[in-house]
C-alpha cells in the first residue's frame, strides 16, 4: 500500500527541521515536494536557496519569482531575489528589489545588508556604510553587516575599525566570509603571511557562496604569490575565476551577450574598410570645455595607466579624472550596431554639441574642474571609444599606454574586477589574451583612419627612465617639467585612488612587475602564441632575457 505525504505533513516536516536548524533537511523535504507537484513558497524558497549556493542562479531566480507570484509581497521572497541579483552583477536591479523588500518590512535587517552590499558595488560608499549600520542597529546579533561593514573599513585604510568590525562578527560566527577575509588582509598587511594564509584556508573549508570562494582563493592565491610559491598562487587564480565564471555564464554565455572581446572584434570588422574622411570632427565649438588642454589616457587595463595617471596629476597644470563614466556613458547609442555608427559618422551640429554638453557636465558631476588646466580623463577601455573622440574632441590628445602585453594578460587575469560585459573575457587566460590582442588590432586601426593624435608611451620606460620619459610626455602635452612629478606616490596617497593599481602606485616606483608572466611557468603557456605578434610589434624581447630599459 503506497504512503500518501499530504501537503500539510511535508509543510510542518520543513517547519520542524527549521526549528531544529537541520537545514538540510528541510531543503531535501522542500525538494520531494516540489517534485510532488507541490509549489509552496516556502519550499521553492528553500530550493532556490539551496541552487544559489551551488552557483546555479538562474534556476534560483526562477524558482523565487515563481514563489513571489504565489505570495506577492513576502519580505523573504524579496530579499532572495535581490540576493541574487547582487551575485550575478546586477547591482541596480538588486537595489531596487532590496527598496521594495524595505517597504513592505522596514526593520528587515538582511534587506538593509543587501541594500548595502549593491550601494557598495555602485560606489555609493556612505549610502552603503549607513544601510550595513542600519541593519546592525536593526539586528546586532546579525554577523553580515558587521562583516560588510569591516570590509568598507578596511578599504578605507581604517585598520582599527576593521579589526574592530571583523572581531565582531567573528564572534557571532566564526567563519564570517568577509570578516574572516579583512582579518586575512590585516594578518598579511602586519607581515604575518602564514597567518593570512591560514585563515583563509581554514575558511575554504567550511561552505561558501561561490562569490565568498572566490573571493577566498583570490586572496589565498595573493598570499601564496608573495610567499614564492607562484605554481599553487596560478592555481588559485584559475580556481577564483572559475567560480565567477559559474555564477555570472548565464548572464554573458548567451547569443545575445556581447562581451569586450565580442565588441572588439565587431569593431575591427566594421571599422576595417572605413574612410579617414567620414572621421573627421563634427561641427561646432567649445570641445575643450573651458580647459586648457584635453587628454585621454587609454591602454588596456593594468598597462600602467594609473601610475601614469598619477604622475601627471602631480602637475600643478593638470587636473586628472580616475576611470569614472565619461565617454562610456553617452557611447552606447552609437555603438551597439552599425546603424549607431553610421549615425556617429554623420553627426550633424545640434546633436555633438548636446553631447559635449554632456561629457563636460559628467566630468564636472565627479568633483573636476577642468577649466584653465591640463585635463586628463584616464579610462583604458576608452580605446574603443576613440572614433567619438574623433568627432567631438578633435583637439584632444590621446595618451596610449602600452607594456609587455604578457605582463598585462597574466596581470589582468590574476586581479579581480567588477564583472559585467566589457570584462567577462578577463575570468579566462585565454579570453583575457584573445581580447587584449583584439583590443590592440582596433587600437592600431583607428590610428590609420582617424585624425587623432596619439603618444604611445612604455610602461617600462617610466620604470628605467622615469625624467627622460616624462619630458617627452610633457612635451607632447604642451607642459614643462615639475619637481613635483616625482612625488606621485604622495600625490597617490593624498587621492581616492580605486584601481587594483592603487597600493603598488602608492609604493613608488619598481621593477618587479616587468617580466612577471614568467614565474607561473606552465600556467600561461596557452596565451603566449596569442600575444606572440603583439609582442614583436611592441618590441619586447620574446625570449627570457630581459634587459633593463628596453
Amino acid at each position: 500500500m503506497t504512503t500518501v505525504i499530504t501537503p500539510k505533513a511535508r509543510f510542518d516536516a520543513v517547519n520542524l527541521a527549521l526549528e531544529r536548524q537541520d537545514l538540510e533537511r528541510a531543503i531535501a523535504v522542500s525538494r520531494e515536494a516540489l517534485q510532488a507537484g507541490i509549489g509552496h513558497p516556502l519550499f521553492l524558497n528553500l530550493v532556490a536557496f539551496d541552487l544559489e549556493r551551488g552557483g546555479r542562479l538562474e534556476e534560483a531566480l526562477s524558482l523565487l519569482r515563481e514563489a513571489l507570484q504565489l505570495s506577492p509581497g513576502d519580505v523573504l521572497i524579496l530579499t532572495a531575489i535581490g540576493r541574487t541579483q547582487s551575485q550575478q552583477g546586477r547591482d541596480a536591479d538588486a537595489l531596487v528589489t532590496f527598496d521594495a523588500a524595505i517597504s513592505v518590512k522596514a526593520d528587515h535587517a538582511p534587506a538593509h545588508h543587501g541594500r548595502g552590499l549593491a550601494l557598495s558595488l555602485l560606489g555609493r560608499i556612505d549610502e552603503a556604510r549607513s544601510a550595513h549600520q542600519l541593519g546592525v542597529d536593526i539586528a546586532p546579533g546579525y554577523p553580515d553587516p558587521l562583516g560588510a561593514l569591516a570590509d568598507l573599513s578596511l578599504r578605507e585604510k581604517d585598520a582599527d575599525q576593521a579589526r574592530r568590525f571583523a572581531g565582531l562578527a567573528l564572534t557571532l560566527e566564526p567563519h564570517q566570509p568577509a570578516a574572516a577575509l579583512v582579518m586575512a588582509s590585516l594578518d598579511a598587511t602586519a607581515g604575518y603571511h602564514e597567518d593570512a594564509i591560514a585563515r583563509v584556508q581554514q575558511l575554504l573549508a567550511t561552505p561558501l557562496s561561490p562569490l565568498h570562494g572566490a573571493a577566498a582563493e583570490q586572496m589565498l592565491a595573493e598570499e601564496l604569490d608573495r610567499a614564492d610559491r607562484p605554481v599553487e598562487a596560478f592555481e588559485g587564480f584559475v580556481r577564483s575565476n572559475q567560480l565567477v565564471r559559474s555564477v555570472c555564464s548565464a548572464l554573458y554565455v548567451r547569443p545575445d551577450a556581447e562581451t569586450g572581446l565580442a565588441l572588439c572584434n565587431r569593431l575591427n570588422t566594421a571599422f576595417q574598410f572605413a574612410a579617414p574622411d567620414d572621421w573627421n570632427a563634427a561641427p561646432g565649438g567649445g570641445a575643450l570645455g573651458a580647459s586648457k588642454a584635453h587628454v585621454f589616457l587609454v591602454g588596456f587595463v593594468r598597462s600602467g595607466t594609473t601610475l601614469l595617471e598619477q604622475v601627471l596629476a602631480s602637475h600643478p597644470d593638470v587636473v586628472a579624472l580616475e576611470e569614472q563614466a565619461t565617454l562610456r556613458a553617452i557611447s552606447p547609442p552609437f555603438f551597439g550596431d552599425a546603424d549607431g555608427l553610421e549615425r556617429l559618422r554623420t553627426l550633424n551640429q545640434t546633436e555633438a554639441e548636446r553631447l559635449r554638453a554632456d561629457y563636460w557636465a559628467r566630468v564636472r558631476s565627479f568633483g573636476v574642474e577642468p577649466a584653465g588646466k591640463v585635463f586628463v580623463d584616464k579610462a583604458p577601455l576608452s580605446s574603443l571609444w576613440l572614433p567619438m573622440v574623433a568627432k567631438l574632441f578633435p583637439e584632444a590628445k590621446i595618451l596610449l599606454a602600452v607594456r609587455d602585453p604578457r605582463d598585462v594578460v597574466v596581470s589582468t587575469f590574476r586581479h579581480r574586477f567588477l564583472i559585467n560585459a566589457l570584462t567577462w573575457p578577463f575570468t579566462d587566460l585565454d579570453e583575457t589574451a584573445q581580447f587584449y590582442s583584439a583590443m590592440m588590432e582596433l587600437t592600431a586601426l583607428y590610428r590609420r583612419i582617424l585624425p587623432i593624435s596619439v603618444y604611445q608611451h612604455r610602461h617600462e620606460d617610466l620604470v628605467y627612465t622615469f625624467d627622460e620619459e616624462v619630458t617627452r610626455i610633457c612635451a607632447f602635452l604642451g607642459l614643462t617639467w615639475a619637481d613635483q612629478m616625482r612625488d606621485f606616490a604622495e600625490t597617490a596617497k593624498r587621492r581616492d585612488v580605486r584601481t587594483p593599481s592603487a597600493d603598488q602606485v602608492r609604493r613608488g616606483l619598481y621593477s618587479e612587475g616587468v617580466g612577471r608572466w614568467r614565474r607561473y611557468g606552465d600556467g600561461v603557456k596557452p596565451m603566449l602564441p596569442i600575444l606572440k605578434p603583439w609582442v614583436e610589434y611592441f618590441g619586447y624581447p620574446a625570449d627570457d632575457a630581459i634587459a633593463a630599459g628596453n
